[in-house]
């Protein structure tokens, strides 16, 4: 029998299936006990009772071990109802099971929505942190940020290119660079994919890249990250600048209306309400923008107003 999803159970109702996954949860009521059972799609409720080949495999199994389970899909009684979970109108009546993995003891709960542990615990633990249902939202909404940069240049005839992370030489100034032993050569991590950017508008014209790239600035604040994915395009052939900026705005229209169908559920967990951008997206000088602060200046509490100095020639 050929392994399904979770969420696609609900079409399957009366019918024996397979799944497998993780066990997130366990809960007994008696002599019967319920598995959460998590894959790449969801959750699914499973059911054990006594005097099934599963039940007897069941007794052993512990959080996060990784099992195989044969068994009928029936619809859940009215009451019983889960309306959080995609499949939350069925369960399933396990048969036969098969464990495939186990786990070492979790030494905290990483179910629980906000999850309390200390950033060096998130990421010494990150294996079990991302499983979190917030923390791996995050990780949903990058990827679909991405793919829509990716397919609007595409779709404007830009070309993807891949940007080496070891280059020779800095590509741009205003940033400390890691210098790194290639093989007894000098050698930088890239701080910007810019000078392979250019390199590739002669051939192509239309370019961009998803990078990595590295800064060597140690400060403490979240504005600065030694390590970041930089999403960068490059474009030939332009009358001003304008061009650039039609589409900059085309790319941020596409993530937002994206990012708004695809990750509904995503941005539930972190309470954001994204706006829709119906028309174009505004466009006004620094100047009319700091006059506009300096109207805010009694809600922020701040005067945003700075006009940075020129140097006279």
């Amino acid at each position: 029998m050929e392994r399904i999803l979770n969420k696609e159970t609900i079409k399957n109702t009366g019918e024996e299936v397979k799944v497998a996954g993780w066990v997130q949860t366990i809960r007994a009521h008696g002599k019967i006990v319920f598995f959460d059972l998590r894959d790449r799609s969801g959750l699914l409720q499973v059911v054990f009772i006594p005097g099934s080949a599963a039940y007897e495999e069941m007794k052993n199994i512990k959080a996060e071990w990784v099992v195989e389970i044969t068994g009928i899909i029936n619809k859940r009684p009215e009451k019983m109802v889960n309306k959080n979970m995609e499949t939350g109108t069925v369960e399933m009546e396990a048969k036969e099971m098969k464990v495939l993995a186990q786990s070492d003891p979790i030494p905290f709960d990483y179910t629980e929505k906000d999850l309390q542990v200390s950033l060096p615990t998130l990421l010494d633990q990150r294996p079990l942190t991302v499983r979190n249902e917030k923390v791996k939202a995050a990780f949903r909404v990058g990827d679909i940020v991405t793919d829509s940069f990716r397919n609007t240049l595409k779709k404007m005839d830009f070309t993807e290119f891949q940007s080496p992370n070891i280059v020779p030489a800095v590509a741009e100034g205003g940033a400390e660079i890691f210098k790194i032993d290639y093989y007894k050569h000098k050698a930088y991590l890239a701080q910007s994919p810019q000078l392979y950017k250019q390199i590739m508008l002669g051939a192509f014209e239309r370019v961009f890249t998803v990078a990595h790239v590295f800064r060597a600035e140690p400060s403490v604040t979240t504005r600065h990250l030694s390590e970041y994915v930089s999403l960068d395009a490059e474009m030939a052939f332009i009358d001003s600048w304008q061009d650039v900026m039609d589409v900059c705005e085309q790319i941020m229209k596409d993530i937002v209306e994206n990012v708004s169908e695809k990750c509904k559920k995503e941005l539930e967990l972190y309470g954001i309400d994204i706006p829709k951008i119906e028309k174009g997206i505004p466009k006004i000088k620094m100047r009319e923008a700091q006059e506009i602060l300096k109207k805010l200046k009694e809600t922020t509490g701040k005067n945003q107003t700075w006009i940075p100095k020129t140097k006279k020639k």
